[in-house]
């Protein structure tokens, strides 16, 4: 049985990680090193593939929205810093 087996509902939580995860990096880390930023990317992406691999889409979400997370706060660094 899923952990997570409301999707809708797992979307919600993927979606406040994505939040609490951005919030976290913008407060408190001044940049992530573009080697770190893969490797967790990387990571991130395996865990999403093999969670929703063995069923688990809701938690191959949260993986994704902490993903999001660690792009949008590339982005956001690159663009306030030009």
């Amino acid at each position: 049985m899923a952990v997570l087996p409301d999707i809708a509902a797992a979307g919600l939580y993927g979606l406040v990680l994505f939040l609490l995860a951005l919030g976290v990096l913008v407060i408190f880390v001044e940049k992530v090193s573009a080697r770190r930023l893969v490797a967790l990317l990387l990571t991130a992406g395996l865990a999403a593939l093999v969670l929703a691999t063995i069923g688990e889409t809701g938690l191959a979400l949260l993986a994704v929205g902490f993903a999001a997370a660690l792009l949008a706060n590339q982005t956001f660094e690159w663009l306030t810093t030009r």
